[in-house]
């Protein structure tokens, strides 16, 4: 593969592998770092070979394994993570392609339904319209009334909680 080529989609490939071995440990109640980390790697390596079956530089390799590795830990040490291994089965509402688009859908202690972001948001302004384009899914998501969205960013280790926006009253025309 293209190094250049190589550095674009390696990150894309590391994040949907973590995506999907966080999702893979919470549909099965086992959120450990060991776990985790390894299926992430797994997955992470399978992709990339059948992405570039000539292979990849290894110090791009090394250096992605890496960072999957240190962003999954700070996931797993944060308190997403431990929210998420207490969560009872029934309270995962939906996980991967069912809650589409967004990672899952849970339920809290008190019955409210949230959706879950993981992603590598990017550095410059772009994080801005990223952040709006998850507000947008929340108000549209028609399976389950959302009451809000958490966005964790992987690259960061930061979460924020994105809220419904409540509709805007209508305004009367004054002729």
């Amino acid at each position: 593969m293209d190094p250049l080529l190589a550095v674009s989609r390696l990150p894309k490939l590391a994040e949907r592998a973590m995506r999907a071995s966080v999702l893979l440990a919470l549909e099965h109640g086992r959120i450990t770092p060991r776990g985790v980390i390894n299926e992430a790697l797994v997955r992470f390596e399978r992709d990339v070979q059948s992405e570039a079956p000539d292979g990849v530089r290894p110090a791009l390799l090394f250096s992605e394994r890496d960072r999957i590795v240190r962003e999954l830990r700070s996931f797993i040490d944060g308190r997403l993570a431990a929210r998420l291994a207490a969560l009872r089965h029934r309270d995962i509402l939906s996980t991967a392609s069912r809650s589409a688009p967004f990672d899952a859908i849970v339920r809290n202690r008190f019955g409210h339904a949230y959706g879950i972001v993981l992603r590598r948001l990017p550095p410059d302004g772009t994080r801005l319209d990223v952040i709006r384009r998850i507000a947008t899914a929340t108000q549209r998501y028609s399976k389950v009334p959302l009451r809000g969205t958490l966005l964790y960013d992987l690259a960061s280790g930061s979460a924020r909680l994105i809220r419904e926006a409540p509709a805007a009253p209508a305004r009367r025309s004054v002729a």
